[in-house]
């Protein structure tokens, strides 16, 4: 899809990459896994559908797909059930006196990075290092089985971590730290779309949910500049009320991050359904036999509502989600 001077394609990770930008008025910039080239055209891009290009007998294609407005597409997810029980298992936060966690608060001086300044600050200190800490690669993934902020930084060593990878490691330093810390998957209505992971932890100070997001090193506040949570967030965008972005929010410390982008668009797309880790663990999405990981995730009440709870297991890994289309079950 095209996004101002950018054409955008799905790579085989199922990541969504730059695969084109305009250069100037006469030619393109084309990108792929081995060089990049450049072409002159001469075509009206806004009426073709598709792009050939064929460069030393190898095709590729580039497909010109109208971008939808997504805030629009949230608000028609805009309704829940707040009187809606059902028998879901309770949220978890494992204990930070748990011998896996007091090892990482160790190893990686976590009251250090903390600080001592306020909860929140502390909270705050945590996700700029965490960001500076771990690289993010979408198209990287993370370790396969056992998934803790070990293995996960010495996957993320070589080639950088996914989103999720980022999130998993922020959240087990939170743990580690005494503070309720989870995972959220923040997902598109259209299921084939790319989704973003982030964290949400509770700051007592504040007596709410924070929005945390490590790979963007991003938090998100009202006009008064007051910390939200992501169904906050979520609220907002689709009642257009104001939200802003901390200044300092980027990628990899390469390229600044806006509000326009983040929230009026790529989170706009990804706030439909937010899916949660239930029990907040060290190694929480560990992908080992015998495991079982459960997950909650909000639904509105305009898309099919389907199972309550969906259960599957592969390789002796059970995956276990829990509906709900009460945003007070997050509390």
């Amino acid at each position: 899809y095209a996004d101002g001077d950018f054409w955008f394609r799905r790579n085989i990770h199922d990541d969504i990459v730059p695969c084109m930008k305009r250069d100037d008025g006469k030619t393109f910039l084309y990108f792929t896994d081995i060089d990049t080239a450049k072409f002159q055209y001469e075509y009206n891009f806004s009426q073709c559908s598709r792009l050939v290009v064929i460069r030393k007998k190898r095709v590729s294609y580039v497909d010109f797909v109208p971008q939808p407005d997504y805030i629009d597409t949230l608000r028609t997810g805009k309704t829940f059930d707040v009187l809606q029980q059902r028998d879901i298992p309770t949220f978890t936060y494992q204990s930070a006196d748990a011998p896996e966690l007091q090892t990482l608060r160790r190893k990686y001086n976590l009251d250090s990075v903390a600080g001592t300044g306020d909860e929140v600050m502390r909270i705050l200190n945590v996700l700029h290092w965490v960001h500076n800490h771990i690289r993010h690669n979408g198209s990287a993934g993370l370790p396969k089985k056992e998934r803790n902020a070990e293995t996960i930084e010495k996957f993320a060593k070589k080639k950088g971590v996914n989103c999720r990878g980022l999130a998993l490691f922020a959240n087990e330093c939170y743990l580690a730290l005494g503070f309720r810390s989870r995972v959220v998957t923040c997902l598109p209505r259209n299921y084939y779309d790319d989704c973003h992971v982030i964290n949400e932890v509770y700051s007592v100070q504040l007596g709410k949910w924070l929005w945390i997001d490590p790979t963007n090193e991003a938090y998100v506040m009202d006009e008064n500049q007051q910390l939200l949570s992501i169904f906050e967030v979520r609220e907002r965008i689709i009642q257009d009320k104001p939200i802003e972005l901390n200044a300092e929010a980027n990628w990899n410390n390469q390229s600044k991050v806006s509000k326009e982008y983040y929230l009026d668009d790529y989170m706009a797309k990804n706030l439909f359904y937010l899916s949660y880790i239930l029990h907040s663990t060290y190694g929480a999405d560990s992908r080992t036999p015998e495991s079982t990981i459960e997950f909650l995730r909000l639904k509105p009440m305009e898309v099919e509502q389907g199972e309550t709870v969906k259960s599957n297991t592969f390789n002796h890994i059970t995956i276990r989600e829990y509906f709900t289309n009460n945003p007070q079950l997050l509390r």
